[in-house]
């Protein structure tokens, strides 16, 4: 029961629900022929009687279920007709088994006991309806399989449905010898026939849960990794023992040294040997999760979209032996098309809200084939499912969404081969989820710019495009306040930014931003953060909240090692009040003209990325603003560049800018100390430089 209830939970397989059921009746079969066994020790022939023919009745249904268990097969549906099948047979049976039959019983000394008429020959209708249930349906049944073998395209299901003969033939083997034993050995033996079913059942089970097809090649490659890594070993090992067992006569301690020192050189040796023969020998899909997620990091988003697409299809070739990739992405409102194919077909994808949003809701943003049909999460959209993986001609989909919108997904086609993706690729793809979707946003900016003809394919992803996205800001626009910025990359790309966001008439949100890394993978993932506070404000209002989502996004969806370090401000000018959180920004000035000195105000704080949850770490300060007041904040560049001779620029030549240039607007200050420190450095920058300056004017 309990192997009935592990089976019956496997949603990524279609087939489980209904040998879950056969388990089941399997179990019940051997349930009550061990209580015919007990009731036979206290000589009860007719309790026996009706043990044993309820038994054989369950018999019967456990070969009907087998039955309509290779005829429905691969598409299991409800069928009025296999209902009305089940049921006639199923009455026959009992007919036969409780009226045709005189006696059916179970001897300690006999086994069991069919008395009756004959019918065919020697043959009663006790000895009849075994010889239809334990070996006439299953025999159609296999019939059947092998009928639907040359109508079945995918290889794989080819071979799940033969391992499922083997185990049928398995079961009949193991059950003729035990009629034999029981002749020749003891009468008893025929009462363990269960055990064929358990068979049957383990050998169906193991072939149905198999993701990879074993060709010839792949047998001598496994056999070949297993002798060399396992059998050879073993071998040299046993020789040892019998090569160095003499010394045990004079030293047993010696003889354990040497035979362990032995063995430990074998194991060191073998090491490397089983490294060697995984990258020679070794079965593909095995283990690849680090392959592909080293290939993933690797994509170079300097180049073109083709190119990067090509390299992103090479690197699901080499690993999960995926045969075509299209990549789908939103041009037009709920409607994705092709932007990358690997065979160069046009698709289209109609957004159903109602689809997507039961994907979403179920946090399953990625779906295979396998699963669309069973996994209980999606019963609801099925045949929804259905028709889009077929309509794309695709195995797996991994949607790419930014909060509720979907805008892309990457369709994976069938496996070389014909093997199925398992619950080990579901796991390594959501793992990588974050690379896929650094991938889809930079085909999205791609496609949307190549479209509306914004810029020239040739520049592609360029710095053209990084820097109107970065100018893309929400001007403060409000007497009270005088805001001067500059946001400068040193290698043209960079992952620097800095934001303003309008809430309001009187409140606007602020943000200096370092993402972690350099050139496009950093400005990449400047823009997906960039974008996506806007997204996040749209749901919610929280401050804090605000940054605990930016953090998780993060943390869950850009590529690992991905940090910002930066600080989030709210302007209220209602209330002439800064509220901000220090996200690891390296230095917050503050001016205060009452006591004509600058202070830093930044205090502690915690990087972004590092930790799933920080809301325990989020600390939200509040200062008010009095006119005369001057804040300033800015990135590491700033700070940490030097000069020829080594020299950090430093916080008290910032503090020292300030002071002097009091009586400039905030757009000159910011030059003025942009300017001070290219002549302090007197060479290119290294490193991306962000200044934000606000005079507060009035109240």
């Amino acid at each position: 029961m309990s192997f009935s209830r592990k089976i019956d939970t496997q949603g990524d397989f279609f087939k489980f629900q209904r040998l879950a059921n056969l388990v089941i009746d399997a179990f019940f079969v051997t349930l009550l022929l061990t209580i015919t066994i007990l009731t036979s020790f206290i000589k009860n022939d007719g309790l026996t009687g009706t043990a044993t023919a309820l038994t054989f009745f369950l018999l019967s249904l456990f070969s009907t279920d087998f039955l309509l268990f290779c005829f429905q097969f691969p598409h299991y549906k409800k069928s009025i007709v296999a209902g009305i099948f089940k049921i006639l047979v199923l009455i026959a049976s009992f007919i036969v088994i409780f009226f045709k039959v005189d006696f059916i019983g179970l001897s300690l000394t006999e086994g069991f006991i069919f008395n009756g008429s004959p019918v065919l020959g020697p043959l009663n209708w006790a000895h009849l309806h075994l010889l239809i249930f334990i070996f006439g349906l299953p025999f159609l049944g296999i019939i059947s399989f092998l009928f639907r073998i040359t109508f079945i395209k995918g290889k794989l299901l080819k071979q799940q449905i033969l391992v499922s003969i083997g185990g049928v033939f398995l079961c009949w083997v193991f059950m003729s010898l035990l009629f034999i034993g029981s002749i020749q050995l003891n009468p008893m033996l025929n009462t363990l026939f269960p055990l064929g079913f358990v068979l049957f059942l383990l050998v169906t089970y193991k072939g149905f849960t198999l993701s990879s097809y074993y060709d010839t090649t792949t047998l001598v490659r496994a056999a070949i990794k297993g002798a060399v890594n396992f059998l050879l070993p073993a071998i040299l090992s046993g020789l040892g023992y019998a090569l160095f067992l003499p010394i045990r006569e004079t030293s047993r301690l010696y003889f354990v040294l040497i035979f362990f020192g032995f063995s430990f050189l074998l194991f060191f040796i073998n090491y490397y040997v089983v490294k060697i023969t995984k990258k020679s020998f070794g079965v593909a899909e095995i283990d690849y999760a680090n392959t592909l997620q080293e290939g993933l990091a690797s994509l170079d988003y300097n180049e073109s979209a083709s190119e990067v697409s090509e390299a992103l299809f090479t690197v699901l070739q080499n690993t999960t032996q995926v045969e075509a990739l299209d990549v789908l992405i939103e041009l037009n409102e709920r409607e994705l098309v092709t932007a990358y194919s690997s065979q160069d077909k046009v698709k289209m994808l109609k957004v159903n809200p109602d689809v997507f949003d039961v994907i979403l809701n179920a946090d399953r943003p990625i779906i295979f084939k396998s699963q669309a049909m069973t996994h209980h999460v999606l019963a609801g959209i099925k045949d929804e499912l259905i028709s889009m993986f077929e309509e794309l001609e695709a195995d797996a989909i991994i949607f790419l969404h930014q909060g509720r919108n979907i805008f892309g997904a990457i369709v994976l086609s069938e496996k070389r081969l014909g093997n199925i993706f398992s619950t080990y690729d579901y796991d390594t793809f959501l793992d990588l989820y974050s690379y896929f979707f650094v991938y889809g946003y930079y085909m999205m900016n791609i496609a949307k710019e190549a479209i509306i003809g914004t810029v020239s394919r040739e520049l592609q992803f360029s710095g053209q495009i990084i820097q109107s996205i970065q100018d893309n800001v929400d001007t403060i626009d409000n007497p009270k306040a005088d805001i001067g910025y500059i946001s400068t990359s040193a290698h043209n790309l960079g992952g620097e930014f800095i934001d303003f966001i309008k809430l309001g008439e009187d409140r606007y949100i602020s943000i200096i931003a370092d993402l972690s890394g350099k050139g496009i993978n950093a400005s990449m993932s400047m823009v997906i953060v960039k974008s996506l506070l806007r997204t996040f404000l749209m749901e919610t209002t929280d401050f804090k909240e605000l940054v605990q989502k930016v953090n998780y996004f993060i943390r869950m969806n850009l590529p690992k090692g991905t940090f910002l370090a930066g600080i989030f401000m709210l302007i209220d000018f209602s209330e002439n009040a800064l509220y901000y959180v220090n996200c690891g920004i390296p230095a917050l000035f503050m001016y205060n003209q009452t006591y004509n000195n600058v202070i830093e105000i930044q205090g502690d704080g915690k990087v972004l990325g590092f930790v799933k949850d920080v809301s325990s770490l989020v600390k939200v300060k509040k200062i008010t603003l009095n006119p005369g007041d001057i804040i300033v904040g800015c990135t590491h560049g700033l700070i940490e560049s030097k000069s020829m001779r080594g020299e950090a620029f430093g916080k008290e030549r910032i503090q020292k800018s300030i002071l002097e240039n009091l009586s400039y607007p905030s757009e000159r200050m910011v030059s003025f100390m942009q300017t001070n420190l290219l002549e302090f450095t007197s060479r290119e920058l290294d490193d991306d430089v962000s200044i934000l300056a606000i005079k507060y004017l009035s109240r």
